[in-house]
């Protein structure tokens, strides 16, 4: 989530700042949550390990993209704990939300950045290869439309809420399925450019979802949560093929 000027660093601490003050509840099914940074490189990540999680079983690896603002030390973690995490909890994944240090996820060193990360994840976690999840939210989703894009041998799914489709997004062939949430509220990232690649990889035959929210804004972030429940299903399946 990127804006010119003053009003771009101000709704973006107002959206960092509602975040971080919603209310977290412990229960027993809910992960271990770890701030963690990478050996070597210095980059700041938010980790979710779901409960029940063993060394011996495999689970599915998600990387999580955070939209924009003023990048504090793991300002990805409302992101993961108040949206990506309770959204995709029932995938029983390992969560990972990187701080981005490079202004924005589009850049090319933000896209190295959390190619190595999810290398390193990898290596460092039992995950399965096979059930390999980008997402992201605004900026992170502009990220996720140009990284999953460049990258379909490292992901198996990208799912985009609320993010602008970049010109890599439209300019390759879509080999992996793609869930798409984007609300007609949106006073930030209008739907239309969203609706009309959508429409375009329907077209080639993509396997892509659009769903259009009717009654969120762009800064109701938390609320996307059960429209994340409801593209696990969809996910899951199409692992399957």
């Amino acid at each position: 989530m990127r804006w010119p000027g003053r009003d771009a660093r101000v709704a973006s601490l107002v959206l960092a700042a509602i975040l971080a003050a919603a209310p977290r509840f412990a229960g027993k099914n809910d992960p271990e949550i770890r701030e963690e940074v990478m050996p070597g490189s210095g980059q700041r990540y938010t980790l979710a390990i779901p409960a029940g999680y063993t060394p011996d079983r495999p689970v599915p690896l998600v990387i999580a993209l955070h939209y924009g603002g003023e990048v504090t030390p793991y300002f990805g973690k409302p992101y993961l704990t108040n949206l990506v995490e309770p959204g995709l909890r029932k995938l029983g994944a390992i969560i990972v939300a990187p701080d981005c240090n490079r202004g924005r996820w589009t850049s090319p060193g933000a896209e190295a950045d959390v190619l190595a990360l999810l290398d390193h994840v990898q290596k460092t976690w039992a995950t399965d290869p096979q059930r390999t999840l980008l997402t992201g939210y605004s900026m992170g989703g502009m990220g996720t439309w140009a990284i999953a894009a460049r990258h379909q041998d490292h992901f198996t799914a990208a799912l985009i809420v609320a993010g602008r489709p970049q010109d890599a997004s439209a300019e390759v062939s879509w080999l992996i399925p793609v869930y798409v949430i984007h609300s007609r509220e949106d006073q930030v990232v209008p739907l239309k450019p969203t609706a009309d690649l959508v429409k375009l990889l329907e077209e080639q035959g993509s396997r892509v979802k659009l769903v259009v929210v009717d009654d969120l804004t762009h800064y109701q972030v938390p609320a996307f949560a059960r429209h994340l429940q409801k593209a696990v299903p969809w996910i899951q399946r199409a692992w399957k093929h």
